[in-house]
């Protein structure tokens, strides 16, 4: 059966998302969308025009694996995530996706754009490749 996934990678002032499908299991980055209280409405959406069957929250850890603030508050927000979606959350470990989606976004930029505009595509970027990390490490 197809299912569509959705990856978070979650940001006090935005929140990228990113979706792939159980057949292809490629991530394709799709939005990012602000951090504030517009932001359940258009998840929402985003929910039911795609038919969301899971959803995929980077999980920020030190780089010696230790748990640290932020992650607590993404572990917050993955509950709330669940709560008001009824949609299965899962995590995987999100360590260096913003600097390989800065990495990614440099190598295929064409043309400028404004630092915030910047940022926005760097946040979907990076909840792309948290998405394609836990699509290549799920063997099913």
């Amino acid at each position: 059966m197809l299912e569509y996934l959705l990856g978070i990678d979650f940001g006090q002032k935005r929140i990228g998302l990113a979706l792939a499908q159980s057949f292809s299991r490629s991530a394709s980055a799709l939005t990012t969308l602000p951090n504030d209280k517009a932001f359940w409405p258009a998840l929402n959406k985003i929910i039911d025009e795609w038919q969301i069957s899971r959803i995929v929250i980077g999980l920020p850890l030190n780089m010696d694996g230790e748990e640290q603030e932020i992650t607590r508050q993404v572990r917050n927000f993955g509950k709330k995530v669940k709560k008001q979606t009824q949609v299965t959350v899962e995590y995987i470990d999100e360590r260096l996706t913003s600097y390989a989606a800065e990495r990614q976004f440099q190598n295929q930029r064409a043309g400028q754009l404004s630092k915030a505009k910047d940022k926005s595509k760097i946040d979907a970027i990076a909840a792309q490749i948290i998405l394609q990390s836990w699509l290549d490490s799920d063997p099913s």
